[in-house]
């Protein structure tokens, strides 16, 4: 499939969802709400202004992000079953959160989540100057995980009905509490990180063949490790605190735009898995949304499994396949 046809794809995917809802706004009202600010509606251009478009922008820009940094953990542990949340990063989001609602604590919960993703990033990367390879890393996240949701399990078990409930929400994700300006700070990251990844494609591409053979090649390896522990906390951390912690999407991503693209390499999978991720995000959201409207309110983060899973999956019969 071509690049053109998913960037086209996605383009659709986010004007239908700015235009469809559960209110009806006529065609002229949306474009005047959005483009002009004259005399419309104004129950009609808060919607649009405050609820749609900051949700398709954020649904969009965080399906982008996930699916660049589940490439970049791939490529990092070489490993296609590797993930944004390999690290263990998210769950520190929700230890955060957990803190904060579980306990009461007078703090905002996206900024709770933000705190404790920079909180495990920043053990990680004290852990990680001791460690010589990615994969020691790997395990130290997953040990501090672990750690993490023994923590939660034991505020969960004291919690308040309310309390509880209120920390499930937050685990289901959604891209519906967004605001403009955190969406306006999701497509900041998505540029840096974008800039960044195109600056490093070379080392990227040197990396998939060894770890010896790219030092050798002038891949500096203790800067790419930081780096990539750096941008992937800031990332992961401010996705987690807008949207909660979305499973699936940035490990399937990249096998979905592999699936349809011939393999390339990091520089050419930049844009096609970008806009994957986008139009990923944008359906998932979509179906989202249906259901809200058929009153069955699926969460997100049962879609995004429902849409991933079989990819995961169909990844495990090849490999097993193929060492067979």
């Amino acid at each position: 499939m071509k690049t053109r046809l998913v960037f086209l794809l996605m383009l659709l995917a986010l004007c239908l969802h700015v235009a469809l809802g559960e209110v009806d706004i006529a065609w002229g009202a949306l474009l005047g709400a959005l483009l002009t600010g004259g005399e419309v509606n104004e129950l009609h251009a808060t919607i649009v202004k405050e609820v749609r478009v900051p949700r398709a922008t954020t649904a969009m820009v965080s399906g982008t992000l996930l699916g660049w940094l589940g490439l970049l953990m791939q490529t990092w542990f070489r490993n296609p079953l590797a993930g944004p949340g390999v690290l263990g990063i998210t769950s520190g989001g929700s230890l955060g959160v957990a803190l904060a609602v579980l306990l009461g604590l007078a703090l905002p919960a996206w900024m709770a989540a933000a705190v404790g993703c920079f909180a495990v990033l920043l053990l990680i990367g004290v852990g990680a100057r001791r460690f010589v390879s990615p994969v020691t890393t790997l395990v130290f996240g997953l040990m501090i995980s672990y750690a993490v949701s023994a923590v939660v399990t034991v505020l969960q078990s004291s919690a308040t009905a309310e309390a509880l409930q209120t920390y499930v929400f937050w685990g289901m994700g959604t891209f519906g509490k967004a605001s403009l300006l955190q969406a306006i700070s999701c497509m900041t990251l998505q540029l840096l990180l974008g800039m960044w990844m195109m600056r490093r494609a070379k080392w990227l591409d040197m990396w998939t063949l060894g770890e010896d053979l790219a030092q050798t090649m002038g891949v500096p390896k203790a800067r790419l490790h930081l780096e990539i522990l750096l941008i992937t906390g800031l990332v992961l951390g401010v996705v987690t605190s807008v949207c909660g912690p979305l499973a699936f999407l940035g490990l399937a991503t990249p096998h979905v735009y592999r699936f349809f693209h011939p393999k390339r390499g990091h520089l050419d999978a930049i844009q096609g898995i970008g806009m994957w991720g986008g139009l990923l995000a944008l359906l998932a959201d979509g179906v989202v949304r249906w259901t809200d409207s058929m009153a069955m309110h699926w969460p997100l983060n049962a879609v995004l499994a429902i849409l991933g899973a079989p990819v995961v999956l169909a990844v495990l019969w090849k490999r097993t396949h193929d060492w067979s």
